[in-house]
């Protein structure tokens, strides 16, 4: 548990408001006016019962009533009208340690963004914004990212760069279903004393991630064993085992998951395997597995009508499941949600992220290379300086004459807007870049090709963070 701040004042707002930060006392009182403030948004995924924001009342309350890893109050906002003795707004702010290709980043989450109906349109949100980049700022977050409503992010200076939940759905009788076999691997629910192999086979795991969370083993505990049931991000975990004549053996495997009786869906957040030869021999096992939760959960529910008839998988494209489940696990959709994702000063950002930058030159065509790359954006210009395939420098220049764009540049290209940010965490290709945006220019062909093995195409899995 980190340290806590007293009670404060952020900025008296007038009319009678003021930005505030929340203490533990705030609790049961934030968590009815998430209640009430995510009763009313039109959010894509409610089932119009209420339960999201029912869901997201246990979070904030948790995240206040509850010892968090990297969260005091202190991070939670609140915009009070103390004329009328109500809340009107509230955002919370994240910090995280998150790893791009390897390189180790410090990363800003706002989350639980709400206003009350009576105080919107009147730029709350924009100034909570404003504080918590000022936080990111002071705290050297280089990158904030946020999930949230389509669009809306953009106007502070968000745009979607990675991949993120809902990717593929499939019916739940696709699954394979226990019969008289013998059940040489079964799941078994996770103890506190499972920590340490959850950790590592989730550590393990993010060699397949451009992009991904940093697992700690009191981070993984947090979110494994100290949400409230029912929150918004609470899971269970189970543990694969090996099967024997006394009964469970070897842990093997781990599986995050939610069965959402409500919603009729069950979600896999995470699907992971000690070794890679368990993916071929008891991936079978593990889908009948899930099968049987489907069915525990319909049985342990009071409404007969609710069943779990889909499960949804939060994996990468290219998870290893998708090789060895014979189809039972549905098809890639046609275009999954993402994560809005800043980077304030890409130049800080890519000096940080050089290693992993260098690592691809290396082992390349391009290994040993001398001389500067050009990253366009708009009007400014970021150079890349290498000498024998080493960053010596990135600089960054702004409002640079179009006349100054290409001379003496081994690679040189044009990305506006925030079409580069995509390209920089793996999302979209450069050349699906090109093609989607006529203003988009790589030069040479032996440009575009530097450009494509500084910036790869890769995947990245962000099902768990800690929130």
């Amino acid at each position: 548990m980190i340290d806590e701040s007293p009670k404060k004042i952020i900025e008296d707002l007038g009319d009678g408001l003021i930005m505030r930060s929340a203490v533990r006392e705030d609790a049961d009182a934030l968590a009815k006016f998430c209640a009430k403030v995510f009763m009313d948004e039109p959010l894509a995924d409610s089932s119009g019962t209420g339960t999201e924001a029912y869901w997201i009342a246990k979070w904030i309350h948790d995240l206040l009533a509850k010892p968090h890893p990297t969260l005091n109050p202190d991070d939670i906002i609140i915009v009070e009208d103390v004329e009328q003795g109500r809340f009107a707004s509230t955002t919370t702010y994240f910090s995280q340690s998150w790893t791009y290709d390897g390189v180790e980043i410090e990363i800003g989450q706002p989350e639980i963004v709400g206003t009350h109906p009576d105080y919107r349109n009147r730029g709350l949100v924009r100034k909570q914004f404003d504080v918590m980049h000022r936080w990111a700022s002071e705290r050297d977050h280089l990158v904030q990212v946020v999930l949230g409503i389509p669009s809306y992010y953009r106007q502070f200076g968000y745009e979607y760069a990675l991949p993120a939940e809902g990717g593929r759905y499939t019916p739940i009788t696709s699954l394979p279903q226990w019969g008289d076999e013998k059940r040489e691997f079964q799941l078994r629910d996770a103890t506190e004393d499972d920590v340490p192999f959850i950790t590592e086979v989730l550590k393990d795991s993010t060699h397949r991630s451009m992009v991904s969370p940093v697992f700690r083993k009191d981070e993984v505990k947090y979110f494994t064993f100290d949400r409230t049931d029912r929150s918004a991000v609470c899971h269970k975990t189970a543990i694969l085992c090996k099967s024997e004549d006394e009964g469970l053996g070897e842990p093997i495997g781990v599986l995050m998951y939610a069965m959402v009786i409500e919603i009729d869906q069950g979600i896999i957040l995470r699907m992971e395997m000690s070794e890679s030869r368990y993916w071929r021999e008891a991936l079978p096992s593990l889908l009948k597995e899930v099968r049987n939760l489907a069915k525990k959960a319909a049985e342990g529910n009071h409404d007969p009508e609710r069943e779990i008839k889909s499960i949804r998988q939060d994996l990468q494209p290219d998870h290893p499941a998708y090789v060895f489940d014979d189809g039972a696990l549905g098809h890639e959709p046609e275009r999954q949600y993402g994560w809005y994702v800043r980077v304030p000063d890409i130049a800080a950002f890519l000096r940080k992220i050089a290693p992993a930058l260098e690592a691809r030159i290396e082992s390349s065509l391009h290994a040993g290379i001398t001389g500067d790359v050009e990253i366009r954006v708009d009007r400014d210009r970021i150079a890349i300086s290498f000498e024998d395939g080493k960053i010596t420098g990135v600089e960054y220049q702004t409002a640079v004459h179009r006349e100054k764009a290409s001379d003496g540049w081994v690679a040189s290209a044009r990305f506006p807007g925030q079409t580069f940010l995509p390209v920089l965490f793996g999302m979209r290709s450069v050349s699906e870049t090109v093609s989607a945006h006529t203003d988009v220019n790589t030069g040479s062909k032996s440009s575009r090709h530097l450009i494509e093995t500084l910036f790869p195409k890769s995947s990245s899995d962000l099902s768990l963070t800690l929130t």
